[in-house]
C-alpha cells in the first residue's frame, strides 16, 4: 500500500503541473478527488464514455466479476433507494455516456456475453439522423438485451447555461422523445458534464424522473439524494491493473488515478 500511495503522490504532482497548460483541469476539483474514498460503499457506479477497446473493457469486467462484484440493473438501484427492494452487498451498476457508436461495438458484446445489465444515456435529438451512431433500432435492441435506457438532453448542453424554457425543452423533451422511441417510462438522467444547479436539479424532478446522476467521484449510499448521485469515471484507457486499484475506492489512490486517466484521455481524444 505504501508503493502505491507513493505512485499516487508522483501522479498527483504530474496532475499539478498539467494544470499550468490545462486550467480547466481545476486544481480544486483535482484535490477533492484526492480526498474522496468509496470502499465502504453501498453502489459503485461506474461511467464509460468511449470505449475504444474490447479487449479492455473486457478486463475490466472481469475484474468486476472476479473481485466478487454484483452488477445490478437500473431498476434494482432505484427499488433500494425507495426502500422497495434490497441490495446486495458489493454492488456495482454500470452506466454509458453520449451514445458512441464504440459502445455498441466494443462493450455490448461483453456485457451479453457476461449477462451483465448496463444503462445507456444517449442524447435525443439526432436520434432520426442517418449518420448517429446510435438509432432508435439500437435503443430497441439494447432494451431487449436487458438493458436500460436513460436520458442525456436532446443537444448535450451546459444546463445551468440555458434559459427555463430552454432547460424545459433539453430535459421534458427530451425524455418525451426518448419514452416515444422505445415505448416506456425513462427513468434515469445524467446531467452533461456532470453541471448542475438548483434550478437543473428541480427541472429533473419535475420532469419525473427517479433518479438523476453527476459524475462527481464517489460511491452510493441509501440516504443519498437521488436527484445527484456520484459515479466513478472510467477514461484513458486503463489497464486491468490499472482499474483493479481505482475500483477500490482507496483515499488518494483512486482520485489520483482519475487524475492521470483525464490527462491521458485528452491526448488520446
Amino acid at each position: 500500500m505504501a508503493r502505491i500511495k507513493k505512485r499516487a503522490r508522483a501522479i498527483l504532482a504530474t496532475i499539478f503541473r498539467n494544470h499550468a497548460h490545462h486550467a480547466g483541469m481545476g486544481a480544486w476539483r483535482a484535490l477533492r478527488e484526492l480526498s474522496v474514498t468509496f470502499a465502504g460503499a453501498d453502489v459503485r457506479v461506474l461511467c464509460y464514455h468511449s470505449v475504444r477497446s474490447r479487449a479492455r473493457f473486457a478486463a475490466h469486467m472481469d475484474t468486476v466479476a472476479e473481485q466478487g462484484y454484483t452488477v445490478i440493473s437500473l431498476p434494482e438501484l432505484t427499488g433500494w433507494l425507495s426502500g422497495a427492494a434490497p441490495c446486495p452487498a458489493s454492488a456495482v451498476l454500470l452506466t454509458f455516456d453520449g451514445g458512441y457508436g464504440d459502445q455498441l461495438e466494443n462493450a455490448a458484446p461483453v456485457l451479453d456475453g457476461l449477462k451483465f445489465p448496463a444503462t445507456f444515456f444517449p442524447t435525443s435529438g439526432d436520434l432520426d439522423d442517418p449518420g448517429n451512431p446510435i438509432s432508435r433500432r439500437d435503443l430497441t435492441a439494447l432494451v431487449a438485451a436487458g438493458h436500460t435506457i436513460g436520458c442525456h438532453t436532446h443537444t448535450h448542453p451546459d444546463l445551468t447555461t440555458l434559459s427555463p424554457e430552454a432547460l424545459e425543452s433539453e430535459v421534458i423533451g427530451s425524455k418525451a422523445a426518448l419514452e416515444d422511441a422505445l415505448g416506456r417510462a425513462i427513468d434515469a438522467f445524467s446531467y452533461p458534464y456532470g453541471v448542475r444547479n438548483p434550478a437543473v436539479v428541480s427541472a429533473v424532478r419535475r420532469a419525473g424522473f427517479s433518479v438523476a446522476f453527476t459524475i462527481d467521484l464517489g460511491g452510493v449510499h441509501r440516504r443519498d439524494d437521488p436527484y445527484q448521485l456520484n459515479r466513478i469515471a472510467v477514461l484513458g484507457e486503463p489497464s486491468a491493473a490499472e482499474f483493479a486499484s481505482y475500483l477500490a475506492g482507496t483515499r488518494l489512490v483512486s482520485g489520483a488515478l482519475l487524475g492521470w486517466w483525464k490527462i491521458r484521455e485528452r491526448r488520446i481524444g
